[in-house]
């Protein structure tokens, strides 16, 4: 698909069907309604008014590098499960693997993947309550990677210069996007020995990915193989319920969301816990968290080996077997795992 087509008809056309449907209703959400319409949330963003959505260059870590002058900020990562944002001050950006790979510590908490990322644009959405401004940026299908929102607290002449910065030269090139990738499941051999020797030999949690791909394994079909004293399913709302136990206990936790270009992590307790029909979510002063309740087909409770001791988490997956959120007790390295936390999990009844 060619974006830079949007002046054409077959673009007018679905301007056209983008407003009708915002029109009938104003809570629609670009990424829902491009799935409506059959595109992606980035040529429908690219409908709007070229002075309302300005490209930006691809120096997407020189970008994030640069967010630490803007103040407070809100950071949005999601998948079509699970939304998470965090309000705070960007910190610490540094940029390894040749620019491949960028880390974020403190109140913004980020594991970014710039090979995935292929576009970016700085947002003006004109509404009732005034101008919001963002920084969107999307992978080569067009998929939303990660958002970046100005909030009442954001340095708005920082906000400003930064995108005056990186402001690409061609605002409309011609863009073909990719197709998105399908989730694929492994449906061969498991050698369910040789995984059970790896997973236990495991010092520390981030080895856990090398042993998937050692074994060419996506990370539902290993818990499902690797046996119930390190792996087993429980119910689909038990997210809900840890979430409740912990926050009735104010016990800190770790929130894993992301997807292929980024992981957003949030630390701390969670206090304000909202259940309406479809959703349930978190919404604290800093932290929000919105949970597609019919989305989540499994969730399961892991345990991985480390140096400082077994180290719990609870994992949700989505219908076609993507990880789509992590929960870990808050920990730091070298800190062995709460014992409050592993309690609040081993609560949970084993599904058959």
């Amino acid at each position: 698909m060619e974006i830079n087509q949007i002046v054409g008809p077959d673009a007018a056309s679905l301007r056209r069907q983008w407003l009708v449907l915002r029109d009938q209703n104003p809570t629609l959400r670009i990424r829902n309604a491009a799935q409506q319409l059959g595109v992606s949330e980035m040529s429908l963003l690219l409908t709007e008014p070229e002075d309302h959505v300005l490209r930006l260059k691809d120096t997407f870590s020189d970008i994030y590098a640069s967010l630490s002058g803007l103040g407070r900020i809100m950071t949005l990562a999601r998948n079509d499960e699970v939304v998470h944002e965090t309000i705070g001050t960007m910190t610490r950006f540094t940029v390894s693997a040749q620019g491949r790979m960028g880390l974020c510590l403190g109140d913004i908490d980020l594991r970014v993947f710039f090979s995935n990322w292929a576009h970016g644009y700085a947002v003006t959405d004109k509404g009732p309550k005034g101008d919001r401004h963002s920084l969107q940026f999307f992978d080569a299908s067009g998929a939303a990677v990660h958002k970046v929102y100005a909030v009442s607290a954001t340095d708005m002449t920082a906000w400003q210069e930064l995108v005056n910065r990186y402001l690409a030269e061609t605002q409309r090139p011609e863009i073909t996007e990719s197709m998105a990738e399908k989730p694929a499941r492994y449906k061969g051999f498991v050698d369910h020995d040789q995984l059970r020797n790896d997973w236990q030999s495991i010092t520390d949690v981030h080895e856990f990915h090398g042993m998937l791909k050692k074994h060419g394994l996506d990370r539902l079909t290993a818990l499902e193989s690797i046996g119930t004293d390190w792996a087993y399913p429980v119910a689909t709302n038990a997210l809900e319920v840890v979430l409740n136990r912990v926050a009735s206990d104010s016990l800190p936790i770790m929130v894993f969301v992301g997807n292929k270009g980024i992981v957003q992590i949030y630390t701390g307790p969670v206090v304000r816990l909202v259940n309406i029909p479809g959703w349930f979510n978190v919404l604290d002063h800093d932290f929000n968290l919105h949970v597609s309740t019919g989305g989540i087909s499994a969730v399961w409770v892991v345990k991985r080996p480390s140096e400082d001791g077994d180290i719990t988490s609870l994992d949700g997956f989505n219908r076609d077997g993507e990880l789509v959120f992590s929960v870990f007790g808050a920990r730091k390295p070298g800190v062995p795992e709460m014992a409050r936390w592993r309690d609040v999990v081993a609560s949970l009844d084993m599904m058959s």
